[in-house]
C-alpha cells in the first residue's frame, strides 16, 4: 500500500474503503463500504499527565472541560477520577500534625466564609466553612464546615484544635458573637482580640518607615518580634547548619529586609488573611459538580495551597515549621512529609527565608512599640 492508498478492510478483505475521519486521540478511521465496519489501522500512544498534576490543576481553578484536552477523557471520567483522587487523600490535619511536633502560634486568625454548594441535608445551596489560621504564615491549623456560621461549627473547630494539643495565646477575629463563646469555653485562658488591632499594627510600621525608611528601630522590633514566639525552629536551624545568628543574617541583609517589609505592606491585602480568603471565594465561586459532600474538595483545596510555593520560592507550611524546606501536592498525597533543604549561609534562598520570616513575625498585631505613633515618644528623634 502506498501513502495515498487505502488499506484493504481488515474483516471482509475488500478494497473498497474510505477515511472516516479521526478519533479524539488524532487516530486516522477507515471504513468498509462493503461490510459497512470501522477500524483503526495504527493507534497512536495517548500519553496521559500525572493524576495528582490534573487535581492540582482543577483545584487551581480548571474546570472539567478545560482538562479534557490534557487528560484526553470526558468530564464525567475527570470528575469521577479527581473526586477518587481527593476521596484518598491524606486528612490536611492528621498531615500538619505529623509534620509538626508542637503547634504553638502566637496568634490565630478565626475567619470564616460561606460558600456554594449542594450537599444533601442542607436546607439551602449555601454551606459555611471555618478556619483557624495561623498569623505568621497564613497557614490554615483547622478547618469546619457546617450548614450555617454558629457557636456549634467554632465549636467543634476549636474544640478540635485543643484535643491536638494546639497552644495559643491569643485569638483574633471579627466580632462575632458566636466565636467569643466558644473561645471563652474552649480557650478560657487565650485572649480574644478584633481585627482593628492588624490595621493598628499595620499604621505602626508604616510610620516607621515613612519617618525613615533605613533604621534600627525596625531590625530591634523585628527581633523582639520573632523572641515572642515560642517556636524558635529557624533559629535552632540557623545555629546546627550555618553556625549563624538570626540576628546575624538580619543585619547583614537589613536593605532586603526593608524592601520586603515595604512591599509586603503595600500588598498587605493579598499577601496575608485577607488574600487566602479571597482566593478560597473565587475558587469555590467555580466549582461546577460541587454536590454530596464537599470535605473532600476543601481539604484538598487546603492542602494544594498550603503547600504550592509562594513568590519567595517557599510555601506556606515551610514557612510555618519554620524550616526551609521542599514539597508537593504529589508528595502530599502520598502522606510523604516535607524535605529539608540544606542551604549555605551565603545562599539567597536563606536570607530570603530569614528576612519573610522576620518581617512576618514584625507584622503579627499582637506585638507594639508602644510609640503611640506620636513625634515626642519616636525613638528615631
Amino acid at each position: 500500500m502506498t501513502k495515498n492508498q487505502n488499506p484493504v478492510c481488515v474483516f471482509c478483505k475488500s478494497q473498497k474503503v474510505i477515511k472516516h475521519g479521526k478519533t479524539s486521540t488524532g487516530n486516522r478511521r477507515y471504513r468498509c463500504r462493503v461490510c459497512g465496519k470501522t477500524w483503526v489501522l495504527e493507534k497512536m500512544e495517548t500519553v496521559r499527565p500525572d493524576l495528582p498534576d490534573i487535581v492540582e490543576l482543577y483545584l487551581k481553578g480548571r474546570t472539567y472541560r478545560d482538562l479534557v484536552s490534557i487528560y484526553h477523557s470526558s468530564p464525567l471520567r475527570i470528575n469521577q477520577k479527581i473526586r477518587e483522587f481527593l476521596d484518598g487523600c491524606p486528612d490536611w490535619e492528621e498531615y500538619l500534625d505529623a509534620c509538626v511536633d508542637k503547634h504553638e502560634p502566637r496568634l490565630i486568625y478565626l475567619v470564616g466564609r460561606e460558600f456554594s454548594c449542594a450537599c444533601k441535608g442542607a436546607k439551602s445551596n449555601k454551606m459555611y466553612l471555618a478556619l483557624a489560621v495561623d498569623a505568621l504564615s497564613t497557614t490554615v491549623i483547622g478547618y469546619e464546615i457546617d450548614n450555617k456560621e454558629s457557636k456549634t461549627v467554632w465549636m467543634y473547630l476549636l474544640d478540635r484544635l485543643n484535643c491536638r494539643g494546639v497552644l495559643c495565646p491569643t485569638f483574633m477575629a471579627i466580632g462575632s458573637k458566636n466565636i467569643e463563646e466558644a473561645v471563652e469555653t474552649v480557650f478560657p485562658y487565650s485572649n480574644l482580640r478584633i481585627f482593628f488591632h492588624k490595621a493598628y499594627r499595620d499604621k505602626e510600621i508604616l510610620c516607621c518607615l515613612s519617618r525613615f525608611p533605613m533604621n534600627n528601630k525596625l531590625i530591634n522590633d523585628a527581633l523582639k518580634a520573632y523572641d515572642s514566639l515560642k517556636n524558635k525552629n529557624l533559629n535552632r536551624y540557623l545555629k546546627n547548619i550555618n553556625e549563624k545568628r538570626l540576628k546575624d543574617v538580619l543585619v547583614a541583609s537589613h536593605e532586603q529586609f526593608i524592601k520586603r517589609l515595604r512591599d509586603r505592606m503595600d500588598n498587605r491585602v493579598r499577601t496575608r488573611i485577607d488574600g487566602l480568603l479571597t482566593a478560597f471565594q473565587t475558587r469555590f465561586e467555580k466549582f461546577h459538580m460541587l454536590k454530596g459532600d464537599p470535605k473532600p474538595l476543601i481539604n484538598g483545596w487546603i492542602a494544594q495551597t498550603m503547600l504550592s510555593r509562594l513568590s519567595i520560592g517557599f510555601s506556606r507550611l515551610a514557612l510555618y515549621l519554620q524550616i526551609p524546606s521542599a514539597t508537593s501536592f504529589k508528595s502530599y498525597s502520598c502522606g510523604n512529609k516535607p524535605q529539608l533543604l540544606y542551604l549555605q549561609e551565603d545562599s539567597p534562598l536563606l536570607k530570603t527565608f530569614v528576612i519573610e520570616i522576620v518581617a512576618r513575625g514584625l507584622q503579627i498585631p499582637v506585638y507594639y512599640s508602644r510609640c503611640e505613633m506620636k513625634l515626642d515618644k519616636c525613638s528615631l528623634f
